[in-house]
């Protein structure tokens, strides 16, 4: 069974952490929260499940986000667990309300989480991660152009654009894109 969760962004003020104080608006695993598209993994991942029969499953923010913790920094099941449980960002990435010292979940269901997301799914978030991280890039280029706008010394130099800095679609697949410099004079 799968219950819809809400996956509006939790404001970063709103995240409750018991010890005072409020979490880094600029810290990795609170910008990452906002790049990735929660809604449109829910629509993805809530159709494997019956609406009314067995246990409720762990929400989609949960299930991926673990992964993507367990993941990007190489650690077990059991460590991602562990990591999960002291680290407060780790707990506002995966979508809870505030700070808990309670294990979210046993490390068994790490293995859950693998099944459910296929090398396709996976794929498709990568497109959807990568389609919202030119939008924030747009979005960022337009805000400093819009601030940049008011100044009078205006730098009117190569700029580069976004195009420039990602690998078109349709690039042709084996060949090359863009160009590496390197400096040998470091090596013996």
């Amino acid at each position: 069974m799968y219950r819809t969760q809400h996956n509006g962004q939790l404001a970063i003020t709103d995240f409750h952490v018991p010890f005072g104080g409020t979490l880094d608006p600029d810290n990795r695993w609170v910008l990452l929260a906002e790049l990735i598209p929660w809604q449109d993994l829910e629509e993805a991942y809530a159709p494997q499940f019956s609406a009314n029969v067995g246990a409720p499953a762990k929400p989609v923010r949960l299930a991926f986000g673990s992964l993507y913790i367990k993941q990007r920094l190489e650690l077990t099941d059991e460590e991602t667990v562990l990591q999960i449980q002291e680290n407060p960002y780790m707990q506002f990435f995966l979508g809870f309300s505030g700070y808990s010292s309670k294990v979210p979940f046993d490390s068994s269901m790490m293995v859950h989480f693998r099944k459910r997301f296929s090398d396709e799914d996976l794929r498709h978030i990568n497109e959807l991660v990568v389609q919202r991280g030119k939008e924030m890039l747009i979005e960022a280029a337009a805000a400093q152009t819009d601030d940049d706008s008011s100044g009078d010394d205006k730098d009117e130099g190569d700029q580069l654009s976004l195009d420039s800095l990602i690998k078109p679609a349709d690039w042709p697949e084996g060949k090359n894109w863009g160009t590496l410099s390197i400096d040998a004079s470091c090596t013996p």
